[in-house]
């Protein structure tokens, strides 16, 4: 009888390995952090492990540090970071501040190395203190909300008037998100202007009316097992604006000519987007200032957009998979964020997120 009470009790921590990274998670407290404890800052070290295409990539350490004003509102992020390709951008060190006028946060990145202001960002918020918008230089994403969770988003990328466009929308369940579902349709706009070629050395580049029709051309960046390809679709539109149907994850460029041969200027959509993503939470363990989407949302906006009642767990798509997994003390908060992205082409990233706390 021992015999099987003993094989019954490794049964139990073999499923219990392999369902969970660390098995100990399970014991501690469920109640949510004190709400006397705010995130001081934290540090991110990224790992990426790239096999196809081939790319030899370096460890990525980042640093955030927050400040807050007399209403506990963040009033300051220093970040610093030792990723070479920010180098040239002037990117490795920068402080954003953010002020609070009515419903709309400003935020104003600053270059430490300069005295010259690198981004100016404004937030909309509704009577609830829930993000509605969020403008960049490049950029625009709005959102709705059903209650507490997302219901929609579009995001809107932007050069000059041309713009790319795409709308998603979120279900949820028992106060979590659960799916994140996109119709694959890409909406490009372009301005009733184009850029003039150059007609003489003297002659500079300037806007120009379009005639129509416009020859669109969709450019995809699809990753294969040697390289970055390129596939093309090309559309006639007898208007200034064109659909393209069946997008999913990889960047997308739009860019057309009139029939005079002028340009629009071309634009870029992220990669990304897929027809669903499935969320999926830790069941057991309330949300805190630690989980992996509130992290991201919070650094940037300076509020949490993703309020759902648990931690989340894990993000899928037909492309990739995002795992996440917490170290919570015996406080209840958050002290190691751990996440892993696999792609279905063998890529995968490691994250780690080292956070700090005061008390307010």
């Amino acid at each position: 009888m021992k015999k099987i009470f003993s094989l019954l009790i490794c049964l139990l921590c073999a499923v219990c390995i392999f369902m969970y990274p660390s098995c100990k998670k399970i014991y501690h407290s469920t109640l949510p952090t004190p709400s006397n404890f705010r995130l001081l800052g934290y540090t991110k070290i990224t790992t990426r492990n790239v096999i196809v295409p081939f790319a030899k990539k370096p460890v990525v350490t980042e640093t955030y540090s927050f400040a807050y004003d007399g209403n506990n509102r963040l009033s300051q992020v220093l970040y610093s970071s030792n990723d070479s390709s920010l180098k040239g951008l002037g990117l490795l060190n920068l402080r954003m501040t953010y002020s609070y006028v009515g419903n709309t946060i400003y935020r104003t990145v600053n270059n430490l190395s300069s005295v010259n202001v690198a981004e100016l960002d404004t937030f909309q918020l509704n009577g609830n203190n829930q993000l509605v918008s969020s403008n960049f230089p490049f950029e625009t994403h709005s959102y709705l909300y059903n209650g507490v969770l997302l219901n929609g988003k579009t995001d809107v990328y932007r050069d000059t008037g041309t713009t790319i466009s795409a709308t998603t929308y979120y279900t949820s369940d028992n106060h979590d998100l659960l799916t994140q579902y996109f119709n694959g349709k890409l909406t490009a706009s372009f301005p009733d202007s184009g850029i003039r070629p150059d007609i003489s050395p003297a002659d500079t580049t300037r806007d120009t009316v379009l005639s129509l029709p416009l020859n669109v051309t969709w450019t995809s960046a699809v990753p294969t097992a040697i390289t970055v390809d390129s596939t093309y679709t090309y559309h006639t539109a007898d208007g200034y604006s064109d659909v393209l149907s069946g997008y999913s994850q990889y960047t997308e460029e739009v860019s057309a000519t009139d029939v005079n041969g002028i340009s629009v200027r071309p634009v870029y959509f992220p990669a990304g987007l897929n027809s669903t993503k499935f969320f999926q939470i830790y069941d057991y363990l309330f949300n805190r200032i630690g989980d992996y989407l509130q992290l991201e949302s919070f650094k940037t906006y300076g509020v949490n957009i993703y309020q759902n009642e648990h931690l989340v767990k894990q993000i899928s798509t037909a492309n990739d998979t995002t795992f996440v997994n917490y170290d919570i003390d015996a406080q209840s908060k958050v002290t190691e964020t751990h996440v892993v992205l696999k792609d279905k082409l063998g890529n995968y990233t490691t994250i780690e997120y080292k956070l700090l706390y005061d008390t307010n």
